[in-house]
């Protein structure tokens, strides 16, 4: 598991005066964690599954992508469900938690490489796992990399903004997919979501493509 840092974009003048009373920053952290259950004969061609895990501001898991494959389907579909099970909580900065994406693996069994040896044959020697599988190629991850912090605290609430980012990542435009019950709530989010610097995580040998992120953001 690798820690996930919320860089943030603070204004010249300084932090807003209402952050002292906020929680202190934090990771990405996971709560809980699950192992995969799959049956034993299972017929990988490669040595683990590689994914990430879209989590959203409450720490919930929204989705999981994978970027390679096993080679096993069955294989595959026990490591997302056990993804799926896994428990977060989300990055935190200045009264704000978000969504926020997180890699993950699991290593497929050695004894699953294995030839059954010949009757009367020595026993089989361990098998050696086969090279890394090429990336799956979709819709890449979106991560985001730095938040402007508002100069005001805000009702709090959860808002939903969906984000169009073009292959560089850079913002085309935000709309509000999710109210937080609050309109002046919501604005700030739909201008935090604008101002938000992403970055964009994809397999090895995997090019950036535009794509829409629903940035989630919860007022505390």
């Amino acid at each position: 598991m690798f820690a996930l840092i919320l860089s943030t974009l603070v204004a010249q003048a300084g932090a807003p005066a209402y952050l002292a009373s906020c929680a202190a920053p934090q990771e990405t952290r996971v709560l809980a964690t699950s192992q995969v259950i799959a049956p034993d004969n299972i017929h990988p061609t490669n040595r683990r599954t590689r994914f990430f895990i879209d989590i959203g501001s409450d720490g919930r898991v929204r989705h999981v992508m994978m970027y390679e494959s096993s080679g096993d389907a069955t294989f595959d579909r026990a490591a997302v469900e056990a993804a799926e099970r896994f428990r977060f909580a989300p990055p935190t900065q200045g009264c704000i938690s978000t969504s926020a994406i997180v890699p993950e693996e699991f290593n497929v069994p050695l004894l699953s490489f294995s030839r059954p040896a010949a009757v009367g044959s020595a026993p089989p020697a361990l098998p050696t796992p086969p090279p890394e599988a090429a990336a799956i190629c979709g819709d890449p991850a979106v991560e985001v990399a730095g938040l402007d912090i508002p100069d005001t605290r805000q009702a709090p609430g959860t808002a939903a903004i969906d984000v169009a980012l073009d292959a560089n990542a850079h913002v085309r435009s935000a709309k509000l997919a999710k109210s937080s019950g609050n309109a002046k709530t919501d604005a700030t989010a739909v201008d935090e979501a604008k101002s938000a610097q992403y970055k964009f995580d994809v397999g090895p040998g995997c090019r950036p493509k535009p794509a829409t992120y629903q940035l989630e953001l919860t007022f505390h």
